[in-house]
């Protein structure tokens, strides 16, 4: 045989088994491997004893037989006859007899092999043998491995997979960088493979990614290797179960936990991989010994020059001293605490927890409020789940009391200072109860863990969410944060930990690869409201129902059947069929929208309504967003025994304590309002209570920002009353009000001002979708998605053709037409059937012709959804979309549907911007007869604080004359308007009859009211958001502004120096208006000029002939100033009106409203639907919001008309 050095191969296939076969010219027979016969079958073998001696002359060949095979190579099958033989190094040599037989040609230049066969002559391209070539396997991440440890690294290498491989460590690696790397066997899966290295130094080692850190060479056929295997469930009393732990040294304990975390994966080589990486930082999950974590806190307890606080020590009885003495020794031997000389202190309490023992709790209250908040922000949930939608594999790590683990800053730590009787004592790890506690550990998680891992990573409270889309890049993330939490000697709580799940439960939804779903067990504390028993019970059930009577439509006629239970004094007769539909109908109508908030907003005020009863407690809690009071989620539990004999202030401080702690996971970090109906809770976190129970309770809330507690009376407060009245039934509190577990509901709305798109599903679509799927319909499998609350799920894979066809004949017109056409197609020139689907022949422009599908009425909304609502299809407008849906399909009036498909779609009624222009022609006001009757008013900021600490115009003009009034004022409140209209107007010329401003509250007050109403004067507001209907005053400010720019450029805070010049300027100047001075009109003589030069004589006129021709001038002027503004107001209104629309909308017509408060570009455009109400003129009308009640007057051209999808 030949040396290794010129092996040449090819490829080759026996019974359709890949054999790599070398070309060996040294040798003269021909030889195949004794593993590759045993797997062929019908193959003739002769069993022969013969001994082959290799080209060295000292290595023996034992041969056990001949075989005769059909050898297929590239397009040709040549016979071959091999000895058999197990001691070989290549799976199959073909010799020189083959070689000569087939006159084969090697060509090491052209790297190819030329078989000759009578027929032809077939060229091969070399396969040089991978089994003598050295692979390299490299890092894929920077490791780094802390002294005397030593951890399993993920090896990327060159090739995909192989069971089995020989891995040589570099040695130039392990020389240089002091570490350990055994020679092993390896196993390869999708180019990843996993070994360890051993750090067996004092320093700490790093390796660089990308870094090769061996070679490998696939091992010949006859090397024999065991390794470890792993059964789907690991069993460790079977004796055939191999035990990891004992390979692995792993503790049995910790050993017992891993299995059962990772009891789910049914793949062995998975499992496998995770126990190790698991194993190698298995001190994570050891919390047998607290530690402290490498991690300082940021100072965070600024008490700015306020004195230090102190207390004196709580007495405490004989039991709760000893586990005093026991906790605070154990922390003084764990460095958790130290002996503290400071002048500040804090008392402790000992809060009973359910397994009988004490926790240790700092009361921290008169600290907290002498420290500044740290408002560092939490994680949008929307956004949380927005990032987690769409991948495959999760894993979800709690820190094992996480605030302990970090340490404290050094300013901070005087401050920490508790006492008790065995002395005074400060913290070196972040202690609980304190302010700004949980914003400083979401600060450090962040930046420790995510801030450079946002793309699988994220923090929310005390959960480390890892999500990743394949199992090897999970494996990868995975690593990447526990290498970070041990590099910050940070502990897990193994048993809070679970690993790389497919679907995991997470603020409040269920997250899988195929999308999110609300949690059906949270809408428990709705549906599972017993039926009610007693006339009260139900009177409570529909005062809740009463109380979203805005968002319930017919509320009134669907709890008709209750209507006899909540009168006063009914008796219980029973409960009929009509309560119990009534009753199920309306509990499912307080789990839908538009109820509910699927995701809080990240800026509305939280609002926490409580209850509690003789049964149990409840709560509501709502948020205050940009369409309203909405509901976030509900909780109710109901009471055992020994909370039932809680005094009524203690059962409403466990309501208050349990609700807060059932929605940490919405309000911690965030400020929350309480309402209560009992009052003496209101000031819950303002005194002692002098109740033990009461005052333990104070202190666990001490991490929540509770602005304030305000009394709410008990029939405003039904919803919360409800649920405390019709409890959850479920054990799950223990008595000092500490949960098992919660049943809570979270809302399924997508909000309508910012929609989120997540493969989110409601509870009740998800239910019709189930109910309505079939084996037929494809859209049962499809993944769930969402585009907004208005939008059907569908899928683009429903229109498939066979569906067409079914939907075909269930359309009796179709069918119809369908067997008409199939009994004489001769009538039907332009339909076709094929295939059972009847096809529309269109003759195209350019001549061709082509065959689409007739759409069944059916399946028209699924194609428009498609083509409209779908992110593929961009909701365009009505000509892209028609020109989209008739290149596939064909239906009657096609336009038309789409038309009004696009214009009763919400999502482009709210967004898209109104081209045309605004509706509503341009109504004109008589000018009134006389002087100073009727005057406008309004406020104009200036860009910039003047020298002299002005930044506002008062301005007010006269409507008939154009006279302008205009003081400068450093603010725009109610007291200057006020000021200016009694000394500037009143006083001076008198009392005016009309006075129109906007509604700014510096005009709408109560002291403006009380002076126009002792003057006689009547205050007219114009419509919000419509500055036309005070336009005049209106145009005066961006006339007077272009002006003063003109003067002030030079020096900007200059500008209320030339104000009274200009104002003069304009008031003794002809308006184009009126063609009359202003002053002229206002004081019946025209403006003395300071330019003019002062005459050399005077002209005096008799008293009686002044008055006279005065009285001529002001009887001539005001009519011609009358004449003249009704001639402009016409030329005006027919430019106005030129090509404007004027709809007309009658009492009950649904309009949307022009979303004009601190709009960005991608808030809507449109809020609504709104109804109108009544007509008031031409252009005003009163219009009520459909869901949240109230009521409004808004101008025409502020409004459009929605369209409902039927």
């Amino acid at each position: 045989m030949i040396k290794p050095s010129s092996l040449s191969f090819i490829s080759a296939f026996v019974h359709n088994i890949h054999l790599p076969c070398l070309l060996d010219t040294g040798a003269t027979h021909s030889f195949i491997h004794t593993s590759i016969v045993r797997h062929l079958s019908d193959v003739s073998i002769t069993n022969i004893k013969q001994r082959f001696t290799l080209a060295d002359g000292n290595t023996n060949v034992n041969i056990t037989g001949i075989v005769h095979l059909n050898l297929r190579i590239g397009q040709i099958t040549t016979p071959i006859s091999a000895f058999i033989s197990k001691s070989l190094s290549h799976l199959c040599i073909l010799g020189q007899d083959w070689l000569n037989k087939y006159s084969v040609d090697i060509c090491q230049f052209t790297q190819q092999v030329i078989i000759h066969t009578a027929e032809s002559s077939v060229k091969i391209p070399m396969d040089h043998c991978i089994n003598q070539h050295h692979f390299p396997l490299k890092s894929t991440i920077a490791i780094i491995i802390p002294p005397q440890h030593e951890r399993i690294i993920e090896l990327q290498s060159p090739i995909s997979s192989s069971p089995q491989v020989i891995f040589r460590p570099n040695r130039v690696l392990q020389s240089h960088n002091l570490v350990a790397i055994p020679n092993t066997l390896l196993s390869i899966n999708k180019y990843r493979t996993y070994t360890t290295v051993v750090n067996p130094t004092n320093r700490i080692c790093r390796i660089p990614i990308n870094t090769t850190i061996g070679t490998f060479t696939i091992p010949p056929p006859n090397l024999e290797s065991h390794s470890i295997t792993l059964s789907p469930t690991i069993d460790q009393s079977t004796p055939s179960s191999p035990s990891l732990s004992s390979d692995l040294n792993v503790p049995t304990s910790m050993d017992n936990i891993f299995n059962e975390s990772l009891a789910h994966l049914s793949d062995p080589d998975q499992k496998l991989i995770l126990y190790q990486l698991l194993k190698q930082y298995q001190c994570l999950f050891d919390t047998s010994v607290p530690s402290i974590a490498n991690l300082t806190a940021p100072p965070m307890i600024n008490t700015g020059s306020h004195p230090p606080v102190h207390s004196h020590v709580y007495r405490t009885d004989p039991i709760k001293q000893k586990h005093l003495t026991d906790t605070i020794n154990e922390m003084l031997k764990h460095g958790q605490i130290e002996k503290s000389y400071a002048s500040w202190s804090s008392p402790v309490i000992l809060v009973k927890k359910k397994d009988g023992s004490y926790r240790f709790v700092v009361d921290y209250r008169s600290l907290n409020n002498i420290t500044e908040r740290d408002c560092y922000p939490l994680p949008r949930i929307d956004d949380t789940l927005n990032r987690l939608n769409g991948n495959n594999y999760f894993t979800k790590l709690d820190l094992k009391s996480g605030y302990h683990q970090i340490r404290i800053h050094p300013d901070d730590k005087d401050k920490t200072t508790f006492v008790t009787s065995h002395g005074a004592f400060r913290f070196n790890g972040m202690p609980q109860g304190l302010k700004n506690s949980p914003s400083n550990f979401q600060r450090l998680m962040y930046d420790l863990l995510v801030s450079s891992r946002w793309d699988y990573t994220r923090v929310y409270l005390d959960d480390v969410v890892i999500f990743s889309r394949t199992f090897d890049q999970h494996v990868h993330h995975l690593n990447e944060i526990l290498s970070t939490l041990s590099s910050a000697r940070l502990q897990l709580n193994p048993q809070k930990c679970s690993f790389v799940k497919r679907e995991i439960d997470y603020l409040g939804h269920t997250i899988n690869g195929q999308g999110i779903r609300p949690l059906q067990s949270n809408i428990d504390a709705i549906l599972q409201l017993p039926i009610p028993s007693t006339p009260k019970q139900v009177h409570s059930f529909v005062q809740a129902a009463n109380y979203y009577h805005n968002h319930i439509k017919n509320l009134s006629k669907l709890a008709a059947p209750l209507f006899p239970y909540t009168k006063k004094n009914a008796i219980w007769i029973g409960w009929t069929d009509a309560m119990n539909n009534a009753f199920i109908e309306l509990k499912h109508r307080l789990t839908e929208p538009p109820i509910f908030l699927n995701f809080p907003e990240d800026d509305g005020q939280f609002i926490l309504s409580i209850d509690a009863s003789g049964e149990g407690m409840g709560g509501v809690l709502r948020q205050i967003t940009s369409n309203g009071l909405k509901v976030i989620k509900y909780v109710s539990k109901k009471f055992n025994l020994a909370q039932k004999k809680y005094s009524t202030t203690e059962r409403e401080c466990l309501a208050l304590v349990w609700c807060i702690q059932k929605l940490k996971e919405y309000i911690w970090g965030r400020p929350v309002e309480i309402e209560t109906d009992h009052c003496p809770l209101c000031s819950f976190n303002k005194k002692k209570f002098n109740n033990s129970l009461i005052d333990r309770w104070q202190v666990e809330l001490l991490e929540y920002h509770i602005t304030k507690i305000t009394y709410k009376r008990g029939r405003c407060n039904c919803d919360a009353d409800l649920l405390s009245r019709l409890p959850y039934d479920e054990s799950d509190i223990d008595d000092n009000g500490h949960p098992h577990r919660v049943r809570c509901f979270t809302s399924t709305l997508t909000s309508s001002t910012q929609p989120i798109q997540l493969n989110v599903i409601t509870r009740s679509k998800s239910k019709a979708i189930q109910q309505s799927s079939s084996p037929t319909s494809p859209s049962a499998t499809v993944p769930l998605s969402s585009d907004s609350s208005t939008i059907h799920h569908r899928s683009i894979f429903d229109l498939y053709i066979d569906r067409i066809r079914i939907e075909q004949m269930k359309d009796v017109n179709l069918s119809n037409r369908i067997k008409s056409i199939l009994a004489q197609p001769n009538q039907y020139p332009h339909e076709i059937v094929d295939d059972g689907i009847l096809y529309k022949v269109i003759n195209r422009i350019d001549g061709s012709i082509i065959q689409l599908p007739w759409l069944p009425a059916s399946l028209i909304p699924d194609v428009l959804f498609l083509y409209h609502d779908h992110p593929m299809s961009g909701h365009f407008g009505v000509t892209r979309t028609f020109h989209k849906v008739r290149e596939q399909f064909f239906f009657p009036r096609m336009y038309d549907h789409i038309k009004q498909y696009i214009r009763s779609c919400s999502a482009c009624a709210q967004f898209n911007v109104q081209r045309q222009k605004k509706p509503g022609f341009l109504q004109c006001e008589l000018p009134p007869d006389g002087v100073f009757e009727i005057m406008q008013m309004d406020f104009w900021k200036a860009p910039i604080r003047s020298f002299n600490g002005n930044q506002y115009v008062l301005i007010i003009t006269d409507r008939l004359s154009k006279f302008v009034f205009a003081r400068a004022l450093p603010s725009a409140t109610a007291a200057a308007a006020a000021e200016m209209l009694l000394e500037d107007i009143i006083l001076k010329h008198g009392s005016i009859r009309y006075l129109q401003s906007d509604q700014g509250s510096h005009f709408r007050n109560e002291l403006l009211s009380a002076i126009t109403a002792l003057t006689g004067c009547q205050q007219v507001f114009s419509i919000p958001y419509h500055p036309m209907s005070n336009g005049q005053v209106e145009r005066f400010n961006s006339t007077f502004c272009d002006q003063l720019k003109k003067y002030c450029h030079h020096n900007l805070t200059e500008w209320d120096n030339y104000l009274s010049a200009v104002v003069w300027a304009y008031n003794s100047t002809v308006h184009s208006t009126t063609q009359f001075i202003p002053y002229e009109l206002a004081f019946n003589r025209r403006p003395l000029s300071p330019f003019v030069p002062t005459p050399t004589a005077i002209k005096l006129m008799k008293p009686h002939d002044y008055w006279e021709k005065a009285n001529r001038f002001k009887s001539f002027a005001l009519r011609s100033a009358r004449i003249n503004i009704q001639q402009q107001q016409i030329t005006s209104k027919e430019r106005y009106d030129q090509g404007r629309r004027h709809p007309i909308y009658k009492a009950g017509d649904f309009v949307c409203l022009k979303h004009s408060i601190n709009r960005t570009k991608f808030d809507v455009r449109f809020d609504g639907p709104f109804v109108i109400i009544n007509r008031i003129n031409q252009v005003k009308y009163l219009i009520e919001h459909t869901e949240l009640g109230y009521r409004q007057y808004e101008h025409l051209n502020n409004l459009i008309p929605f369209y409902d999808r039927d």
